[in-house]
């Protein structure tokens, strides 16, 4: 290996990975507790109003990500795993990276085609409106957001799995790329 490659990710991936897990984190749980409040009540409106807000600022955040990400090659990782692992890994890596653009676009869709605007919450100001009222539109982007959040609960958790398998079991540096 060469002795001036890089044994981590940029600091801007780093940040970007770890900002974007606490933002799923929240996204998700909103989603998840919106159920608690009554429909119709004023509570429920804004915990989903901070669900799509908090949705939209994952999507802005994965734009420079992958931009960071492209710009540097990734961290080698020591020793190197099999062939199949490492095109396991690819795989889902590229899952993630469309999850983290298709869900929030398929959010803001689903929102502004319902008629619901999106707005930033603690200064109430308005997303622009890029769809406009669509009922059948609504029903299919809603359809797949809710769909592909609970595919991605599972895509999400292998990831991690992985990433503390590599680390205890197979004791190599790929989680420690990210630290």
């Amino acid at each position: 290996m060469n002795e001036l490659a890089p044994s981590r990710y940029s600091r801007a991936v780093r940040l970007l990975h770890w900002t974007t897990l606490a933002l799923l984190i929240v996204v998700y749980a909103t989603a998840e507790l919106r159920g608690f409040a009554p429909r119709g009540s004023g509570l429920r409106a804004q915990v989903m109003q901070w669900h799509m807000f908090l949705g939209v600022l994952v999507l802005l955040l994965v734009l420079p990500r992958i931009g960071a990400r492209l710009a540097r090659p990734a961290p080698a990782i020591l020793p190197p795993p099999a062939r199949l692992l490492a095109l396991a890994a690819k795989a889902t890596h590229l899952l993630l990276y469309a999850f983290l653009v298709l869900q929030p676009l398929l959010g803001l869709i689903t929102a502004q085609s319902g008629e619901r605007a999106v707005v930033i919450p603690l200064l109430q100001w308005p997303l622009p409106l890029l769809f406009g009222p669509d009922h059948d539109l609504h029903e299919i982007s809603e359809d797949l957001h809710v769909g592909l959040g609970k595919i991605f609960y599972a895509v999400i958790g292998l990831h991690a799995v992985a990433a503390l398998w590599h680390h205890f079991v197979v004791r190599d540096n790929t989680l420690r790329r990210m630290l």
